[in-house]
């Protein structure tokens, strides 16, 4: 039989353990959550720039530059250059 102090003392212990883990999962998710916003900022903003990106490419094309000419200058390839151009999305 557990004497009365002693199963105090280890209630006590076990409430700070589950204390302590919930603030550990607690932490965990709150940095989760953190980190998918902030891959989510990221993807915005680099489909923000490929939309520019090839906006830009197809002014060029248009203005009649090649592809070869522009995949050069980007360091891509010219049926990249293409399938850019020819892409739905704007």
């Amino acid at each position: 039989m557990i004497a009365k102090a002693e199963a105090e003392r280890l209630k006590k212990a076990h409430a700070a353990f589950e204390r302590a883990r919930g603030r550990v999962w607690v932490d965990r998710v709150r940095v989760g959550l953190e980190h998918r916003r902030a891959m989510r900022r990221i993807d915005e903003e680099v489909a923000r720039v490929r939309l520019e990106r090839d906006r830009l490419i197809r002014k060029a094309v248009a203005a009649g530059s090649s592809y070869r000419e522009v995949a050069r200058e980007l360091g891509l390839s010219h049926s990249r250059i293409q399938q850019i151009v020819n892409s739905t999305s704007t």
